[in-house]
């Protein structure tokens, strides 16, 4: 039971609801044999801890090298760094205590290899909590009894919250190791171990049609349980076998070592796909799972075998090396040395991924509630700037231009909303938030205008290409904003270029019968055969392990990227011919006469196809600068409409 419960964890690894009937199972029987080997004497319970210590360390340490030696070939920089990390909280069983207080969330391809090292972390750390009581009131069984009971109960209760705090760490996880021990610990006082395995398997049906009536309940985990833990009680022999305590902690190991291996071999599997599809035959992979566990489970058998005092000193100098292996990977950061000069470029793009500084929320004003930056000199804002995920990429730009043009400038974008009026989002299951929450955006955002009586510009940045779903313009297809009209007419999905130039045209007559100015920025041109990532990962000599790894390009034609952008510029143009808007070319930065370029120094000025870097933005700043000093000769001669 105790493997299968390891097996169903390793399945559900990094999530924690998808193990968490395993890691009941596991921790019951880990509490079973942990209470055991405590009542067998301290003499027992030392060489038996030592020897699971040192299958642990030995199995975490050959991951760790062959990680090492993999990683060299196909890792990132800050993948080795995580990769350190993760080593560090492995050799000092507190994997669950840096997954809860200090998280690791890049969005990298081989981040996590090590996070199924939690459920050991939180074995040790019960074990050790267990030990400590059993020491302190091993004279007085009741009273031990007493104690483990309400902190199980208490435990137990707390579990029911539905937090990582309290999922992944002793507050949360501690019942279940205690109903393991408990039983164990009853035989010393009580005759239940003749009644054992008739007591386990009344609470075990007892919890299974709980199960069936009601669902997973507190009741229903707790009968569970107990009923596998008097189980596991009326199982052991009555007497003492050393041969069948070495068998079975031979087993053990293998099944344990293989759980260490099985988790990293799975990520690498995934990961190593490009496509991101999962491949379904893993018989690829359970063969070497099998090999390297039997591998690394022969090596911990032959410091097992060694009897004698040095036992603890192997295991000290098995977990002291692991340390120093993951001290090493984190401050290393995989020597950037081996990567070429032109992959460095794509490195430090990545490096820089996220916006460069964030927008602080509004606490009151018509803008309450949503982020914005202010921008440039100190004083009454006179440009607007309203945009999605394209204007987070360029904030460093603006925030140059505002500079350099000395005008007071406010900053709003929220992610895959389009910055126009009159449209309804519709956004992809996947998303953290709703078509709606982009609707009330952009109305607040134009609702407040008339009372932002400073405002005399307001420019437009978006990714066109995204919403208008201009073919062939990303590498990767991204999830796809549904948009409408606002009249509850059901969407059209052919005609939503339509919608998108309609609710262009409107929004910018009605922001000009304002007396505004009004400027689209254009979008950067796309590299639809380009990702930093990728072209970094591409330098690399294990590049062909890598699964579908596409054909990269870092330059375009540009009558290829003028044809493609062609549904964007007829949009803005015709509206700027008219006079209603200025159409601010960014192009003369990355375009030469004849190609497009995503790299114009010593870093990528591009980190995906649309997506720009910040050195690619403070290449657009003199463009901008331009737009923005418009606003300081312009008057809003017609503002007197809104009052």
């Amino acid at each position: 039971m105790a493997c299968l419960a390891f097996v169903l964890a390793a399945l559900g690894a990094g999530q924690v609801g998808a193990h968490a009937f395993a890691k009941d199972i596991i921790l019951v029987f880990c509490g079973g044999w942990c209470a055991n080997q405590l009542i067998r004497g301290p003499g027992i319970f030392r060489s038996q801890v030592i020897s699971v210590l040192q299958a642990y360390f030995i199995g975490v340490l050959c991951c760790a090298l062959l990680l090492f030696v993999v990683g060299w070939m196909i890792f990132l920089p800050e993948e080795y760094m995580h990769l350190g990390h993760a080593l560090v909280l492995a050799a000092t069983f507190t994997t669950n205590v840096g997954l809860v207080f200090f998280p690791v969330e890049t969005g990298m391809r081989f981040d996590g290899l090590f996070d199924q090292l939690w459920i050991p972390a939180l074995i040790a750390q019960c074990s050790v909590i267990l030990a400590l009581l059993y020491w302190a009131f091993a004279a007085r069984p009741l009273r031990l009894l007493t104690v483990l009971g309400l902190l199980a109960v208490t435990s137990l209760i707390l579990s029911l919250i539905d937090s990582p705090m309290v999922q992944l760490l002793p507050i949360g996880a501690l019942w279940a190791f205690l109903f393991g021990a408990i039983p164990f610990i009853i035989t010393n006082r009580f005759r239940v171990l003749e009644y054992a395995t008739q007591i386990g398997v009344l609470n075990f049906v007892a919890g299974v049609l709980v199960i069936t009536a009601a669902g997973d309940t507190l009741v229903a985990r707790a009968l569970v349980a107990m009923g596998l833990a008097f189980l596991y009680l009326g199982s052991r022999p009555r007497a003492s076998h050393p041969e069948m305590s070495d068998l079975r902690r031979r087993w053990f190991g293998m099944v344990l070592h293989t759980f260490l291996w099985a988790v990293p071999l799975t990520h690498l599997n995934t990961a190593l796909s490009i496509t991101g599809a999962p491949q379904t035959n893993f018989l690829p992979l359970i063969v070497p799972c099998l090999l390297f566990a039997i591998f690394s489970w022969t090596i911990w058998q032959h410091f097992e075998q060694r009897r004698g005092t040095n036992q603890i000193v192997i295991s000290a100098v098995v977990a002291f090396v692991l340390l120093i292996n993951g001290l090493i990977g984190l401050m290393s950061e995989g020597l950037q040395m081996r990567f070429p000069a032109q992959a460095q470029a794509y490195i430090h793009a990545l490096d820089s991924d996220q916006p460069a500084f964030e927008c602080p929320r509004a606490t009151q004003g018509p803008l309450a509630g949503l982020e914005v930056c202010r921008l440039g000199p100190d004083g009454p804002p006179k440009v607007l700037v309203w945009g999605d995920h394209q204007l987070d990429a360029i904030r460093t730009g603006f925030a140059e231009a505002a500079r350099r043009a000395e005008v007071p400038t406010l900053l709003i974008a929220k992610a895959d909303c389009i910055p126009l009026d009159g449209l309804q989002s519709r956004l992809s299951a996947s998303s953290d938030m709703s078509g709606q929450e982009c609707d009330w955006h952009s109305s607040q955002v134009l609702q407040a205008l008339p009372h932002l009586k400073s405002i005399r510009q307001v420019t437009l940045v978006a990714d066109w290409a995204h919403y208008l779903e201009v073919p062939k313009a990303e590498l990767f297809q991204r999830a796809k904003v549904r948009l409408g009209p606002m009249d509850g007419s059901p969407f059209d999905v052919n005609r939503q270029a339509d919608y998108v130039a309609s609710s262009a045209e409107s929004t910018i007559r009605a922001l000009v019968d304002r007396g505004l100015l009004v400027s689209v920025v254009r979008q950067v041109p796309s590299h639809p055969r380009f990702d930093a990532e990728l072209a970094a990962r591409a330098s690399l000599p294990g590049v062909g392990l890598y699964v579908g790894m596409p054909e990269l390009a870092t330059s375009v034609s540009l009558q290829d990227v003028t044809d493609r952008h062609a549904p964007i510029d007829t949009l803005f143009r015709s509206l700027s011919q008219t006079g209603q808007m200025t159409y601010v070319d960014t192009w003369g930065a990355f375009c030469s006469g004849t190609r497009c370029e995503t790299r114009g120094g010593l870093a990528s000025d591009y980190i995906s196809s649309t997506r720009l870097s910040p050195s690619g933005a403070l290449a657009l700043a003199p463009k901008l600068a331009a737009d923005l000093a418009r606003a300081l000769t312009h008057a809003p001669y017609r503002r007197l409409l809104d009052s």
